[in-house]
């Protein structure tokens, strides 16, 4: 499970920020402003998809029975595991997040998905 106390202290450094760049920036129209808070919630808001994205049994799925590891999207059986891969994905707000999960690959149509489910 997550640590989810992280997630305060990550609010609790942005609001910080957030408040130093008023203090700096006290003549910033209703835009600057909306801009600032949006970008530090953007990092908030990626760490807390990448962890609870990890949180997934998913993330390696070798040892699930097969009516727990994820369907072929084309045939609907179930993937076998094909390794343990890393993957870089951008959040709506263009923040990075790294995954390392299961890669998936049907036996039957023989292709591979990543990240499956």
């Amino acid at each position: 499970m997550t640590n989810r106390r992280n997630w305060t202290n990550l609010f609790q450094q942005a609001s910080e920020q957030v408040s130093r760049w008023r203090q700096q920036n006290p003549r910033a129209n209703f835009t600057e402003i909306e801009n600032t808070v949006d970008e530090q919630l953007a990092q908030i808001r990626a760490a807390m998809i990448q962890e609870l994205a990890l949180e997934s049994e998913l993330t390696d799925f070798k040892q699930l029975p097969d009516e727990k590891r994820p369907p072929c999207p084309s045939c609907g059986r179930p993937l076998a595991s094909n390794g343990q891969q890393k993957r870089k994905l951008v959040t709506t707000y263009e923040q990075e997040v790294a995954l390392v999960r299961s890669k998936g690959y049907c036996r039957h149509c023989r292709v591979s998905y990543f990240p499956p489910g």
